[in-house]
């Protein structure tokens, strides 16, 4: 029998019991992909992340597959990695797509994210608004994909109502959110001077889901920003979560600071409030 140690975080969280909860394994040695995937489909959270003990190496799961990189992720393993500590630390963590560093600041950690690289939308407004079910009207702004880590198509809409409205098609976002790195994703977002709401998605051939804690899309709105003319420095508050009616909504609070240098940090403050052993 194998003993696999696990932390439940809260990240994104600006109080305990908030924010999105993703799962952090700390084990011995990293356990293969197969057992990985079952470990996160048991978890049941929208992500799982895996760390082995003498090793920077994180692998992060959905519940059914594989994920390139997660900003949420590497908080919440960062938060898991330093339990004890407070003030500041600083941590180096590998991943898919290379190095990254976190830093942290009281409760919250910040990770560094790469240059923002920008390309047009090969879709009119007029394909891309049935695709998120919105109205085309809304759209403003040009829509953009855009990679800090992994290519999103971003998309400002003219309210928070709009925002709420979106209900994207499996069909028509599969195609028009195609990207070669990883699975079609798509952000729609408004914007109240530097307080944003953010609804965030991605989609397989099958489904579309929503991420409550969509960290890499936080940093492409700013990289779309500054596309769109934006000057740095800035920071923006970015909510997500209280725009869904359900039993019980969370609110995520995603930081976002760009300095002179047009640098992105993503932020969010991060709680441990539990944890266990799965044994199999």
């Amino acid at each position: 029998m194998t003993s696999y140690p696990f932390h439940l975080i809260n990240t994104f969280a600006e109080r305990r019991l908030s924010g999105n909860p993703i799962v952090v394994f700390t084990t011995e040695e990293m356990p293969d992909e197969p057992t990985r995937q079952a470990l996160a489909f048991q978890m049941g959270v929208a992500e799982t992340a895996f760390i082995a003990a003498n090793d920077t190496q994180v692998h992060v799961h959905s519940t059914q597959y594989m994920l390139p990189f997660s900003v949420q992720a590497m908080l919440a393993t960062a938060e898991a990695s330093h339990p004890d500590e407070t003030g500041l630390a600083a941590q180096a963590f590998k991943t898919n797509q290379g190095q990254t560093w976190l830093l942290r600041q009281g409760d919250r950690w910040w990770s560094q994210l790469a240059t923002a690289h920008t390309r047009p939308a090969q879709h009119s407004n007029l394909e891309i608004a049935p695709a998120l079910g919105i109205a085309a009207t809304d759209i403003i702004g040009t829509p953009l994909f855009v990679d800090c880590g992994l290519e999103q198509l971003i998309v400002q809409v003219r309210s928070q109502q709009s925002v709420l409205q979106a209900n994207p098609q499996v069909s028509s976002l599969s195609r028009l959110a195609e990207s070669s790195k990883n699975l079609p994703q798509a952000a729609v977002w408004s914007s109240d001077g530097d307080h944003i709401t953010l609804r965030f998605f991605s989609c397989d051939a099958f489904q579309v889901y929503e991420d409550f804690g969509a960290g890499t899309g936080a940093a492409n709105i700013a990289g779309w920003m500054m596309a769109s003319g934006q000057s740095a420095p800035f920071s923006l508050r970015i909510e997500q979560g209280l725009t869904i009616q359900r039993l019980f909504s969370r609110l995520s609070v995603i930081h976002v600071e760009v300095d002179a240098q047009r640098n992105i940090r993503v932020g969010g403050n991060t709680h441990r409030v539990g944890g266990g052993v799965i044994e199999l």
